[in-house]
């Protein structure tokens, strides 16, 4: 009997720390490991099942649980740990703070032990389920201000909670002092403790969750501002060589003037093909597809682009994309990288291209960009970041593309074959004008 309940809390125990781990958004790997870990508790139990008491077995099914939370937490080991702590007290916190108002802990008393486990095992998970659920909804449909004006809610709340924990453990020593543990006040004071520290670990992942998103933001803005000064000061110096090509235009009729009255033709014509060189980088205003973001990061890239890399844009936007600066110049940057990195690994007496298309339909704005590459084909497209040749090729900025498409209700289309590698991402389009009339 003790080895079938152990394994029945074993499995409502993990089920309720994998439903926290994905409510606290945290990324999981090697999933095997919940496999082992049951194959695991199985064999604890039986082996143990007639040599430790049930409350004993239970204690080493529950830390069984511990460390296949660790194990699955795609994170550092540092990390790994204190989300490990982090998911395992708000799922005792939760249930804390419930069955602190229920005798024994136990919320029914069928009279079955093994019915009595099963009963409450499932009245905890559905609390955890219940509770989960209704966080993470809660967390997602905050903007941005709600979410700052939230933290804030909740660091004062924490310090009511830290008073009301102060109280609760000057209480429980009262109560050691003379033996009682059953009043209401006991319970109240249990659960309230309880319940702030669950609103202390989740402001601490709400913190943490925003920390990184602010970091992320902050790099992502920098690189921004680094590309859109480099493309200005280019656009400057050029306008500055165009004031002195103005300047110097005068002089250099008189000189034209002078070589043809003269009949020195052969000069006339040095002189003309030496002005012209120069005069080549001026004549050219460079890429404009107009999109600001997307003007700066071509033209920036175009400038340091190797000589034999054949480069064309084609397309032009009418309309704003529906997506803040950061995420469209993370997009496009990293589309443009992959492609420039490819071109390293493609042989001198091959066709090195680059050829970037923009198509605007009603509602969306598609972007292609094309290039050649050292493959033939690459068959399996979503495991590309994480072969190692093509990681070299293409890996780096996937993720990251991916990422912001899906967080912008766009659409991601890779394809690689016949020596050429295509990324289409499809972006929502502002469908109204700047008077808020919608764009039929």
């Amino acid at each position: 009997m003790n080895f079938f309940m152990s394994l029945i809390e074993f499995a409502f125990l993990l089920t309720e720390a994998i439903w926290i781990i994905k409510c606290a958004n945290l990324q999981m790997k090697n999933k095997r490991f919940i496999a082992f870990g049951f194959l695991a508790a199985i064999a604890t139990s039986g082996f143990l099942q007639d040599k430790i008491s049930y409350g004993s077995l239970c204690l080493i099914e529950l830390f069984l649980v511990y460390i296949i939370v660790f194990l699955i937490i795609d994170s550092s080991i540092v990390s790994k740990i204190e989300s490990t702590v982090l998911v395992l007290l708000i799922n005792n916190c939760i249930i804390l703070s419930i069955k602190a108002f229920f005798p024994d802990g136990a919320y029914f008393h069928i009279g079955n032990k093994c019915v009595d486990v099963c009963l409450n095992n499932l009245v905890e998970l559905s609390i955890v389920l219940i509770f989960g659920f209704l966080t993470k909804r809660f967390l997602e449909s905050l903007i941005n201000e709600r979410r700052r004006k939230v933290g804030k809610f909740l660091d004062y709340v924490i310090t009511i909670g830290c008073l009301d924990i102060f109280i609760c453990i000057f209480s429980i020593y009262n109560l050691i002092q003379i033996s009682y543990f059953k009043g209401i006040f006991a319970r109240v004071v249990t659960s309230i403790a309880a319940l702030s520290l669950l609103l202390l670990e989740i402001n601490i992942l709400y913190k943490k969750w925003l920390v990184e998103k602010v970091q992320e933001y902050a790099k992502a803005e920098r690189e921004l501002y680094e590309t859109q000064k480099n493309y200005y000061i280019s656009l400057l110096d050029k306008e500055a060589e165009t004031k002195k090509y103005r300047h110097d235009m005068n002089n250099h009729m008189i000189c034209l003037k002078s070589l043809m009255d003269d009949g020195n033709y052969d000069e006339l014509k040095q002189y003309i093909e030496k002005l012209y060189d120069k005069t080549s980088v001026l004549v050219s205003k460079g890429y404009s597809i107009g999109n600001t973001i997307i003007d700066a990061l071509t033209n920036y890239y175009a400038e340091h682009l190797d000589k034999d890399i054949e480069l064309r844009l084609e397309g032009r936007l009418m309309r704003p994309i529906l997506i803040d600066e950061i995420a469209l110049s993370s997009i496009y940057s990293n589309m443009i990288v992959n492609a420039i990195e490819a071109q390293k690994h493609i042989a001198e007496d091959r066709k090195k291209y680059i050829h970037i298309h923009l198509r605007e339909g009603n509602k969306y704005a598609q972007l292609t960009v094309r290039n050649s590459m050292a493959n033939e084909r690459i068959d399996d497209i979503d495991a590309i970041e994480t072969t190692k040749l093509d990681k070299e090729n293409h890996g780096f900025g996937i993720n990251n593309i991916r990422k912001n498409v899906n967080d912008n209700h766009g659409d991601l289309t890779i394809e690689a074959k016949d020596y050429e590698f295509c990324v289409k991402v499809t972006l929502p389009l502002n469908t109204k004008n700047t008077d808020g009339a919608t764009v039929s």
